[in-house]
């Protein structure tokens, strides 16, 4: 909060007559209790039930006050002291889990404002979409009044988070680990992986999409990206993750290169899928730059526009063929690697039909309940391209088999994007948001700052998804002043009344004044505390929530366990083995 509750002297007034009221209950009732059960255990008369007459009569020597009395004064002080020391010791250990921004809840959503957001109002949708597993995703604890705030299985989020700020523990690997239906994570490291696939796998099968050797998965299956390609469409939308996922964040793409280069890419990814071909060929196209083989596919099933598309190409001026043919090798970069090429091609030089390896189907991941977990760093050599591509084919088959379905999956389907920026550069994401939530597809998007996305998406579509999304989280750690201020305008003000005392030769006066003071300033919102977020969510007021890591929930065990199971161990330091002491050369054995 940007300033204190100015109710002043108000307060302060109230707070003196209570206290003053309270010590004249606690004084008058226990000297008359004392009194009489002082009395009673001398077995002497009974004094006046009369408040004031017994007072009287003490003050005046009339009403004796035995040694018993004294007794129970002093037994009586003593449970008020003891009392007193409970009271303050829980009064501290409240305090110790508060946090500095807590005090101002009481001006945020509470109580009714979220009905809509509570477990009883998530368990209504839950029902009504036949999901019997969970209402939700909870999101926290609201700090006001301790009841959960929860992301229904209708709601889509957005959330913004800086780094180390623990929305892995307290967002990510919860909503995973109560995810009804099938998931799809993605990271930028393995702790997600490590903690909640232990679970996961008890339910249905787990695939880790691992190209970069983050968690250090061996490819015991691949998925073929060209299975992706039916059409010149597919085609297209497959080279869009590749310029997209190789573009340096903030550059801008070439007016005249991109273009061209993205449409010999598309002309190539559709005959090599239409050829059968693995997707290391179309490397191999760009850099020979004047193979006639895709040519000939593409004229073999009928996709004259294509072909010759290409065949023009082909005959510009070297410097302008060259020109093209570098930005689409720059947009397919990602395809040299080894590492990457045996999860997304055959390996051991057999045909595409002829890898022995599971291959992964998402129209059948589509129809199960199956966890991927997807993996990725940012930076030169990134797999952001086939990590972005496999994504959307999941998405896709998804919204498919929902139309198949009804509208609807018959059970919501989970996309826990973290490091969305980075790890899925999903262009198209802005446009096709909005719709999601309708068909069971239930997208938590995670950023590390508002420049990310802008940076993905640009400023428009930035706003776009934002505005589309039905709950959006701020769990702290950001410093970018625009965006924060932008949000402590969404968060809105508090109204207080401001009392002021005058005196004067006549006497004093006072006036009261309504105004208005915001609840969290910028400064407030770029040092919240960990362990807090703060959520926007549609039709209910700004809410301050506790965050709820996975460590206090009812996972605790098996997370601990799936750990335990995943994770590295660190390995032990050889022991040295002590040297042989040297014989002396004075002794002779």
């Amino acid at each position: 909060m940007s300033a204190p509750n100015r109710k002043g002297m108000g307060l302060e007034d109230a707070l003196l007559v209570w206290l003053a009221i309270a010590a004249i209950v606690v004084f008058g009732g226990g000297t008359y209790a004392a009194v009489h059960l002082g009395s009673w255990m001398a077995g002497i008369t009974k004094p006046p039930a009369h408040p004031i007459d017994l007072i009287a009569g003490l003050i005046k020597g009339r009403i004796p006050w035995p040694t018993q009395s004294t007794i129970v004064v002093c037994v009586m002080a003593a449970l008020i002291l003891a009392l007193a020391i409970v009271v303050l010791v829980a009064w501290r250990k409240g305090a110790s889990k508060r946090a500095r921004v807590d005090k101002a809840a009481r001006y945020l959503g509470r109580g009714k404002a979220l009905d809509a957001f509570s477990e009883k109002g998530a368990q209504a949708k839950a029902d009504r979409l036949g999901i019997n597993d969970n209402p939700g995703i909870v999101v926290g604890k609201v700090v006001s009044t301790g009841q959960k705030f929860v992301q229904s299985w209708e709601d889509l989020s957005l959330d913004i988070w800086g780094p180390r700020t623990g929305k892995s523990t307290s967002r990510v690997m919860p909503a995973i680990l109560d995810a009804p239906g099938a998931v799809v994570s993605t990271s930028n490291k393995r702790d997600v992986v490590d903690g909640t696939r232990g679970v996961r796998e008890n339910a249905a099968p787990v695939w880790v999409f691992d190209p970069q050797k983050i968690a250090q998965e061996e490819p015991d299956w691949w998925w073929n990206p060209l299975s992706y390609v039916t059409d010149e469409e597919k085609a297209y939308k497959l080279t869009q993750h590749f310029a997209a996922g190789s573009r340096v964040p903030g550059s801008k793409p070439d007016a005249y290169f991109d273009p061209k280069a993205e449409d010999i890419l598309s002309s190539y990814f559709l005959a090599a899928a239409l050829g059968g071909l693995p997707i290391t060929q179309v490397y191999l196209w760009v850099t020979e730059q004047v193979s006639q083989e895709p040519i000939e596919i593409l004229r073999e099933h009928d996709y004259e526009l294509q072909y010759k598309g290409l065949e023009s190409t082909l005959k510009l001026a070297d410097k302008q063929r060259d020109g093209i043919f570098g930005t689409a090798e720059k947009m397919i970069q990602c395809l040299k690697s080894r590492n990457t090429l045996r999860w997304v091609a055959p390996t051991g030089g057999a045909s595409v039909a002829g890898d022995a390896r599971r291959q992964f189907n998402p129209h059948a991941f589509a129809a199960s309940q199956e966890t991927i977990y997807i993996l990725s760093k940012e930076g030169a050599g990134s797999a952001a391209p086939l990590t972005t591509a496999l994504t959307v084919a999941i998405a896709e088959a998804m919204e498919e088999r929902a139309e198949r379905s009804g509208g609807r999956l018959p059970k919501p389907a989970l996309f826990a994007l973290d490091e969305l920026a980075n790890v899925v550069r999903w262009a198209g994401l802005p446009d096709q948001f909005s719709h999601y939530g309708s068909k069971g597809l239930i997208v938590m998007g995670i950023l590390q700052s508002w420049s990310q996305g802008v940076e993905l998406w640009g400023e428009a579509n930035m706003r776009k998804i934002w505005s589309a999304a039905n709950v959006k989280v701020y769990g702290g750690g950001v410093a970018e002043e625009g965006f924060l201020r932008a949000l402590s305008d969404l968060i809105g003000d508090y109204s207080y009344i401001n009392i002021s005392v005058s005196s004067g030769k006549s006497g004093s006066s006072r006036s009261r004044q309504e105004a208005k003071e915001r609840i969290f300033d910028v400064s407030n919102l770029a040092e919240l505390d960990r362990g807090r977020a703060v959520i926007l969510a549609s039709g209910a007021p700004a809410t301050l929530v506790r965050t709820m890591p996975w460590y206090t929930g009812p996972h605790k065990e098996a997370v601990e366990a799936s750990i335990k199971k995943y994770s590295p161990q660190p390995e032990e330091e050889p022991v040295p083995v002590a040297a042989a002491p040297a014989a002396n050369p004075w002794v002779t054995g």
